[in-house]
């Protein structure tokens, strides 16, 4: 590992603890700060659960970094009796005055609205810096279509979205019936679509734009091998930039530039990587036509792709010599609205996939805190805005999440409290701790499960991410390949 790659890991390690554990920290702020308010006894104030790692007491207060990072809580044992997690109380309960039902909701409901108030804040910030976006994702074209995919058993299948009469250059404008105005919209869609057919096979509902004209196709998804998911074998179109060539490359040899668009290859259009590679991968030392511009200029040429050693075991591939792409990138200045708008909605259109019996979304597509550390970890070594857009989904995500009206949760204490206001009596306490703790255990145990897969999909993607660094060369072109040795001789 070298220096700059440890600056890399240094500054996503930081970004982690500012942000996943300032958004816990700004919740649990939020109950803190309202129990004071409404003089409230707090026994603790602690982020993550378990034996503590180090604590301090003040004002009567004992602050504490606790062991397991799944969370965190403020220990208010007037508002609910919740010593399975947050330990024992110090202090005789009934002998203190109840409190009020305004008050428990105001405190129960405060973290949520202090993740609002973090998450606006920083959505603020990006409406004045702008959020980075790319073609790519601001895109609902078809810019590539799959001919096989890897179905869940492993086996390669027809692409639904080919086999359905999807064409490259066609518009997408709604699944389902939703309109889509982007290819995150598209990409959620698709994974998240619950539609079936009669016959019980699953299905999706394209409406695509063609020539002017809205056409209706029905796609049937497969699942994918990895992740289970519901896919079609569709990418995005947009522009193909070269930004980068390998020395002696055929690129180079047709003349070429970094900066330069390509727009077509044999007279089709070139709207993304995907088409541009599959075109050629079947046309080493074949003269292809192909046209780019450069600034206000179009030029024809043409490009004879190589068959060049890409893997140290001397396993090849056919290749132009373009050794980087890009698109035309921008900056989003969405309104604060707009951003919290986009959030509550992703989260909303998530959680019905999750409760819908036809969707295959299931608790293992979720991420718990290992996958948010993942996220927040990988995108701030890339780009602070997008880490930044990132903890805005994160904070209000987690608002509507701890305001479900489950036990253990801040919206079951609301639960509790507004049965206690219209039977005008106190709920057995019994009852309460059975529901605690049995929620309590469920809650714990989904997280575990989920943290489960969370982690199995970082080890994987690890691996293969580091396979790929140990066993891949750069191509040399202008020579001739050898062919890959056979393992059997």
């Amino acid at each position: 590992m070298n220096f700059t790659e440890l600056l890399d890991k240094g500054w996503g390690i930081l970004m982690v603890v500012l942000f996943f554990g300032g958004s816990i920290f700004v919740h649990e702020l939020g109950h803190f700060l309202a129990a004071k308010w409404r003089g409230l006894h707090i026994e603790r104030f602690s982020i993550g659960f378990g034996p503590k790692i180090v604590s301090w007491t003040s004002g009567g207060v004992e602050y504490r970094l606790s062991w397991l990072p799944l969370g965190g809580y403020v220990a208010l044992p007037q508002l609910a009796d919740m010593r399975g997690i947050e330990g024992d109380s110090s202090i005789d309960v009934k002998a203190m005055p109840p409190i009020s039902y305004t008050s428990k909701v105001i405190v129960a409901v405060a973290g949520a609205v202090f993740n609002i108030i973090f998450a606006f804040l920083l959505a603020t910030l990006l409406f004045f810096t702008g959020r980075p976006t790319s073609e790519d994702r601001a895109s609902v074209e078809v810019g590539y279509l799959s001919e096989t995919l890897q179905n869940a058993e492993g086996q390669e299948v027809p692409a639904p979205a080919k086999q359905a009469g999807m064409q490259m250059g066609d518009l997408i404008r709604s699944i389902d019936g939703v309109p889509v105005h982007d290819w995150d919209d598209i990409h959620q869609g698709i994974a998240l679509s619950a539609g079936k057919a009669e016959t019980g096979e699953r299905k999706i509902e394209f409406i695509v734009e063609r020539d002017g004209k809205e056409l209706p196709l029905q796609v049937q998804p497969i699942i994918s091998q990895g992740m289970k998911l519901r896919q079609v074998g569709l990418r995005p179109g947009y522009t193909v930039i070269a930004t980068a060539l390998y020395k002696n490359s055929p690129a180079i040899t047709a003349g070429i530039q970094p900066g330069d668009i390509l727009l077509e290859l044999d007279g089709t259009p070139i709207r993304s990587v995907a088409f541009y590679s599959d075109y050629l991968e079947d046309k080493a030392g074949q003269a292809v036509p192909l046209k780019y511009q450069r600034g206000e200029d179009v030029f024809d040429t043409t490009i004879t792709p190589e068959e060049v050693a890409i893997w140290s075991d001397g396993r090849t591939a056919v290749l132009s010599g373009i050794a980087g792409f890009d698109t035309n990138r921008s900056l989003l200045h969405q309104t604060p609205w707009e951003q919290m708008k986009e959030v509550v909605s992703t989260t909303w259109t998530n959680l019905q996939a999750l409760l819908n019996r036809n969707s295959d979304i299931g608790i293992s597509h979720m991420s718990g805190p290992a996958g948010i550390i993942r996220v927040i970890y990988s995108a701030a070594q890339y780009d602070m805005l997008n880490t930044i857009w990132i903890v805005v989904f994160i904070n209000v995500s987690l608002a509507i999440f701890n305001l479900l009206p489950i036990p253990v949760l801040d919206g079951g204490h609301i639960a509790f409290a507004t049965i206690n206001k219209f039977r005008r009596q106190p709920m057995n306490p019994n009852v309460i701790a059975s529901l605690q703790g049995s929620f309590m255990i469920l809650l714990f145990g989904m997280m575990l499960y989920v943290t489960f897969f969370d982690v199995s999909r970082w080890v994987s993607d690890t691996s293969e991410s580091n396979e790929i660094k140990e066993t891949r060369i750069a191509p040399v072109f202008g020579q001739k390949a050898e062919p890959a040795s056979d393992p059997t001789e």
